[in-house]
């Protein structure tokens, strides 16, 4: 008996919610998608059990699924257009969250017997369920949720409740507006904030008390304690596939942040040397008499300070790197372990009477009645035989499936390197091109003089005066300055850049004349 009978709540932020989304929370599929969808082993969509889904519409009530004339996707957007949002231009780098995408369910056996009792349920993929029927239970505990979900967001602004009966677990997907009411005018907008938190530390507060809420007004009621964090467990919502290739793009990024931490740590003990040699240089000066004692116990002071701020940064670049390390052995463990899509066989059951000789023997004609007896018994024998035979092809097929589909992932993987590669060398090549005309720049002494001056005038803060390339006079150069959490060496790095990329271009202004 599994004891583990929990149930389980997950959010995502959704910037967008496209058509293909819509269509799979509704099942607007036909035959061919289904089968398609179910050619990837990590599916198991059952054409049987989809007239068992079921919705909760506006009004609180079971309904069929799809029953509403517009689609989801058109009554999200007619939703944001209400409350007025407007998300940024097209070809920003970054959008607002417009909706919360939650899915809820449970343990997997509680789930099961929720929707449909005491029936037997085949979840082989290709297995015929139809004769089930759909249990009151589920349709309550889908009330449930929505009304808890109703009280939480305004019934307002749940745009869609799709109950699932047809996968191997029954669950909810529900598409949420996040409403609050702006600060100054009162009015409502669409606001994640309001709803989920301004920080990662307030959505996780706001989560777990979102659990504990769930348990206590839903969840108690059907027997489903209190869902566990994530955070620390291999525990994942994505398909194995998904998630496999969602470590792999976390560890790639937890290793460039290993490195670009070990380069800063590198950096901050340099500087920490050279403030070190530049204090025993002072200490030599005024041993030989070269400065006064006050001059010295100003540089002395600045120094020591200076040599405190970057010891105070490398501890706390050593705190980050040593977490960012530990991180990634975590990672690359968790990509071990998860490994490939395939599975190994199962063992399978074969429920079967086994043969016995039920009548007796005849007084002549035994020979006769003895073949006929072995007959009946061989051709029971080779019927369980075939059962299980057809079982384990099956098992062959998906894992024939499954290893085809890793080849694809691979060949992905390795067409992706390869863009990757072309796209590090185009890079390579434009940097070298770039290094050898600033070579080529400082060569001439007046263009030295230029980049040099430019640069000195940026890295003080100064006004550089520039020529619009038109013969129209000169301008103040845009210069936004240090930004804050810019290193010091970085920053003259940018400085320099920039002297180059204005010298270079009046250069070619002066060419065009």
């Amino acid at each position: 008996m599994n004891t583990d009978i929990k149930q389980a709540m997950h959010v995502e932020a959704g910037k967008s919610f496209g058509t293909a989304e819509a269509n799979e929370n509704e099942r607007h599929w036909n035959d061919d998608k289904i089968d398609r969808k179910n050619q990837d082993p990590t599916n198991h969509y059952d054409k049987t059990r989809m007239k068992l889904n079921f919705e909760i519409g506006p009004d609180g009530k079971v309904h069929p699924l799809g029953y509403q004339e517009k689609s989801l996707e058109v009554r999200l957007k007619e939703r944001l257009t209400e409350l007025g949002w407007k998300p940024f231009k097209p070809d920003s780098k970054i959008q607002p969250n417009c909706c919360a995408k939650f899915i809820f369910g449970g343990n997997h056996d509680r789930t099961l017997e929720m929707a449909f009792g005491t029936q037997t349920v085949n979840l082989d993929k290709g297995e015929d369920n139809s004769h089930l029927q759909r249990c009151p239970e589920i349709e309550q505990w889908a009330k449930d949720v929505y009304d808890w979900c109703a009280k939480r967001y305004g019934q307002e602004n749940i745009i869609g409740f799709q109950v699932h009966l047809d996968e191997s677990s029954p669950h909810i997907h529900a598409l949420i507006v996040p409403v609050g009411q702006r600060a100054k005018s009162r009015r409502e907008c669409v606001m994640w904030s309001a709803k989920f938190g301004k920080s990662c530390y307030e959505y996780g507060r706001i989560l777990r008390e979102m659990h504990t809420s769930l348990y206590e007004e839903v969840g108690s009621k059907y027997g489903l304690e209190r869902g566990d964090s994530i955070e620390g467990r291999n525990v994942s919502h994505l398909s194995k596939r998904d998630y496999i290739r969602k470590l792999s793009k976390d560890a790639k990024q937890a290793e460039k942040a290993v490195k670009g931490l070990q380069a800063m740590t590198r950096r901050l003990e340099a500087q920490i040397f050279r403030s070190q040699s530049q204090l025993e240089e002072i200490e030599k000066s005024l041993a030989s008499g070269k400065i006064a004692l006050q001059e010295y116990e100003i540089q002395k002071t600045r120094i020591e300070k200076q040599i405190s701020e970057y010891q105070s940064k490398l501890e706390d670049k050593a705190c980050k790197l040593q977490e960012k390390e530990q991180e990634l052995e975590q990672m690359t463990k968790n990509i071990d372990h998860v490994g490939r899509v395939a599975q190994p066989f199962r063992n399978h059951k074969i429920d079967f009477e086994p043969p016995r000789i039920t009548g007796k023997p005849p007084i002549f004609g035994v020979d006769k009645w003895i073949e006929e007896q072995n007959r009946s018994i061989a051709s029971r024998f080779v019927k369980i035989v075939r059962q299980i035979e057809e079982r384990y092809r099956k098992d062959a097929e998906q894992q024939i499936q499954a290893v085809q589909n890793n080849a694809l992932l691979d060949y992905r993987e390795f067409k992706w390197l390869q863009q990757e590669y072309a796209r590090l060398t185009d890079l390579n090549n434009n940097q070298t091109e770039q290094m050898q005309t600033f070579l080529d720049q400082l060569a001439e002494p007046s263009v030295r003089e230029r980049i040099f001056s430019i640069a000195d005038a940026l890295i003080g803060g100064q006004p550089v005066a520039v020529s619009s390339g038109g013969g129209g006079g000169n301008s103040d150069l845009r210069w936004d300055g240090k930004r804050p959490d810019e290193e010091e060496e970085a920053y003259k790095r940018r400085c320099i850049k920039t002297a180059l990329e204005v010298s270079m271009k009046n250069k070619h202004s002066y060419r065009r004349r």
